[in-house]
Order: structure tokens, then C-alpha cells, then sequence
């Protein structure tokens, strides 16, 4: 008597709840793209009262197929049967304002007030620095990434997805001679003496005209593929396990140009011209494996993305130094000679490599408004970071010892952040 009693709640619960669906017209549709699920009941024009005096009717609902086991994968009652799919692949194109770690440089370039004694001019810490002692790079930049992946079952549990992105490159600029500074010169320190002193690249009556140009350059670019896993799952919110790999790329470059002419400098002939040209380049390959956290919620057409992850492998820096000053006498018995230095001397020159273990954690949050059922738009802010990176600017002998000393590789920490702007599509 009991278990009739059992079978008549349990059907007439079952009853009520289809029998007002059917009255209202109701579609069962899915929380976020709104698709019909093409799954139905049929209750052959039984009415309620009639379920509910029957048992009969009863076991064989309760037998039918609106009980069948769950799925595996997802936990839903006859998932695997029928599975609903709204799509299988996803992209993403974002245009990226991004901001960059800049670069150190020690003071390069110095000058005088008018009338400033010649030994002392241009000679640190009493001159004015034009270019150097401080941090130079760091405005924002333009860039994109690229974002595609696909799920590998129907219940979107495990799925892949790459991503890439490049910024463009940031230039560093400086200009200066002696037509607007009279008194120019080139600091440098005598590891000898261990005194500070200058090369005058322009000063009235001993040498000129002379002029100075610098220019830097870095790029940034890196991706990564990795393989998401559902770890955990509700009406709004997913949350994913993220494992895989991580490749990025960070290059910079150093140029110094100047030139000088010999009017009365003691032992060199009138007319005698000093061109240096020097470059400094650094080249850092990051390759890791990476862990991480991505969750999504939910909320009618708005999506919220919170992204973590730490990537943790080998950072390859290969550092190249050159550079070179030319010395060309007048004629008619003209004569060219080369010397190191002053900032790339025999010591420190030549190509240098190493390799550090790193880390890079990059966090990232995503908004998303859905448009239509396959295209959202998107906003969001992202950062990330590497614990060992080789700057340019870094490898200039800090001291600007002349000659310098031995070449040491100067890593340290670098990272990039900014906002995105972008459009995701669902196939």
C-alpha cells in the first residue's frame, strides 16, 4: 500500500510539472545561447486525473526512458543519448593596448652651461645628463592575440585552445648636436684613476662639430596550447583545470652613434674625425609548462572570464655586443684606424649566453556580452610577468668604465599589462 502511495506522489509530481509545460507552450532551452533542446514528452492525451488513478500509468512512465542513467561525463540523465551541443570550436580576435617594462640606461649623454672649463665639462655628476639615468620605453603600445580552441566531446568536459599574441615594437629615439648644444659630450670613467671625465663631442674651439644619435627597439610576443579539463560545473558557473605549454619571446637592441672633429686637440691633426658606432642586443626564449585555473560565470547575456596561470621552464639570453670607433686622419696621406670601446671594448664584446629557470604567472579578467548566439564582444585586462629577463640597456657597463670590464649578464624582472578589445566566436 505504501509503495502504490510512493508511485502515485512520485507521478503525480511528474505530471503536474509536464502537463503545465505543455499548457504554457514552453520550450526547454539552454542558459546561454537559447536553443531549443529537441528532446520531448508524450503523454498520448492522457489526462492528469487519469495518471493519477492509474498505476499502471505510472510504472510505465517511471520505466520509460525520462529515467535513464546518467552521463558519465557530465551527470545529466540521458546525456549520453542525446546530448545537448551548441558548438564544438570558439576564436577570438583581440586589438591589445599594452604597456611594457622599460629599459635602464646609466647617463650617456651630458653637457654643459656655456663657458664651463673645458676638463670639467661634461663630466658627471656636475653636468647636465641629455640621455640615460633613467627609465626610457615604457608608453603603451598596440598589438593582438589570437585565441582558438574546440571541445572534444559533446559535454564540453576536455577541450583545447591556443593562443597568441604580439605587440608592436617599441622605438626609443635621441637626437642631439652640437647646433643646439655648444658643450656635448660622452661620459665615461678612467678604471684606473677611478675619476670621472668626458669626450667632448663639441666644445668651442677644441672639437666639433659633433652629434650624437640613439635608438632602441623591443618586441614582445609569446602563445601557448593547453588542454582545459572541467574540474567543476553549475547552472552559472564552470570552472577548468588548465595544464600545457608555454613559448614566448622578448627582443631589444641598443644603438649608439657619435661623431666628433679634431680642431685643437693637442697631438691629433686638425680635421681628424672620431666615428663610433656600437650596438647591444639582447634575445630571450622562454620555453615552460604551465598550470592553471579558468573560471566562467554566467549571468543572462553578460560572461565574467577570470583567468590564472603559472608557466615555469628554461629562459634562454643570448646577449651579442659590437660596436667600434674610427679614426680617419686627413689627407693627403690619409690614414684609417679602428679602436674598442668606449662602451664595447674587448672585455665585454662578442656574443653571450645563458640560461636561467624562470617563471611567468600571468592573470587576466574578460567581460562578454553575447550579441547574437555565436558572437560576443569582449573587454578585459591582463598581466603577465617573467622573473628573469636579459634588457638591453641592462648590459652597458653601469659604471661606463672605458675600457669596460668584463662582461656579466644583467637579468631581472619584466612584464607587460594592459587592456583588450575584441569579438569571440562560437561554430
Amino acid at each position: 500500500m505504501r509503495l502504490r502511495n510512493l508511485r502515485v506522489t512520485v507521478g503525480s509530481l511528474l505530471f503536474a510539472i509536464a502537463a503545465v509545460a505543455i499548457a504554457d507552450g514552453a520550450e526547454l532551452r539552454t542558459s546561454t545561447a537559447l536553443r531549443p533542446i529537441n528532446r520531448t514528452a508524450s503523454f498520448n492525451n492522457a489526462s492528469f486525473q487519469d495518471a493519477v488513478e492509474s498505476p499502471q500509468m505510472i510504472d510505465s512512465v517511471i520505466e520509460s526512458d525520462m529515467f535513464l542513467d546518467s552521463c558519465d561525463s557530465c551527470g545529466v540523465a540521458g546525456c549520453d543519448s542525446s546530448c545537448v551541443v551548441l558548438s564544438r570550436t570558439w576564436g577570438s580576435v583581440e586589438y591589445l593596448l599594452w604597456w611594457r617594462r622599460g629599459q635602464n640606461f646609466p647617463p650617456l649623454v651630458t653637457t654643459s652651461p656655456d663657458g664651463t672649463a673645458q676638463d670639467v665639462a661634461g663630466v658627471l655628476p656636475n653636468s647636465t645628463v641629455l640621455f640615460g639615468n633613467e627609465t626610457i620605453g615604457e608608453e603603451a603600445r598596440p598589438g593582438g592575440r589570437v585565441t582558438i580552441g574546440s571541445w572534444l566531446n559533446d559535454c564540453q568536459t576536455c577541450g583545447v585552445e591556443g593562443r597568441f599574441f604580439a605587440l608592436s615594437e617599441a622605438r626609443i629615439g635621441f637626437a642631439a648636436d652640437s647646433t643646439t648644444f655648444p658643450i656635448l659630450a660622452r661620459p665615461f670613467r678612467d678604471p684606473v684613476a677611478m675619476t670621472q671625465q668626458a669626450t667632448l663631442l663639441a666644445y668651442p674651439g677644441f672639437t666639433g662639430p659633433g652629434n650624437v644619435n640613439i635608438t632602441s627597439n623591443s618586441n614582445v610576443l609569446g602563445g601557448d596550447f593547453l588542454f582545459r579539463w572541467q574540474a567543476a560545473r553549475s547552472a552559472t558557473t564552470r570552472l577548468d583545470l588548465l595544464g600545457g605549454y608555454q613559448f614566448s619571446r622578448i627582443d631589444e637592441d641598443f644603438n649608439i652613434n657619435s661623431a666628433t672633429a679634431a680642431i685643437n686637440v693637442p697631438g691629433i691633426d686638425a680635421g681628424t674625425t672620431f666615428t663610433t658606432s656600437e650596438r647591444f642586443y639582447a634575445r630571450n626564449e622562454f620555453h615552460a609548462g604551465l598550470i592553471g585555473l579558468a573560471a566562467t560565470y554566467e549571468n543572462c547575456n553578460w560572461n565574467v572570464d577570470l583567468l590564472a596561470k603559472l608557466a615555469f621552464g628554461n629562459m634562454r639570453q643570448a646577449v651579442n655586443i659590437s660596436g667600434q670607433t674610427t679614426i680617419v686622419t686627413p689627407g693627403p696621406a690619409a690614414t684609417t684606424n679602428t679602436i674598442p670601446g668606449p662602451l664595447a671594448g674587448t672585455a665585454n664584446s662578442g656574443q653571450h649566453v645563458g640560461n636561467e629557470f624562470a617563471v611567468s604567472p600571468e592573470l587576466g579578467i574578460n567581460c562578454r556580452y553575447s550579441v547574437t548566439e555565436c558572437l560576443d564582444l569582449a573587454f578585459g585586462y591582463s598581466f603577465i610577468y617573467w622573473s628573469s629577463v636579459a634588457q638591453a640597456g641592462n648590459q652597458i657597463d653601469p659604471m661606463l668604465n672605458d675600457p669596460p670590464s668584463a662582461f656579466v649578464l644583467d637579468s631581472g624582472s619584466y612584464w607587460v599589462h594592459g587592456l583588450s578589445l575584441g569579438a569571440n566566436f562560437r561554430f
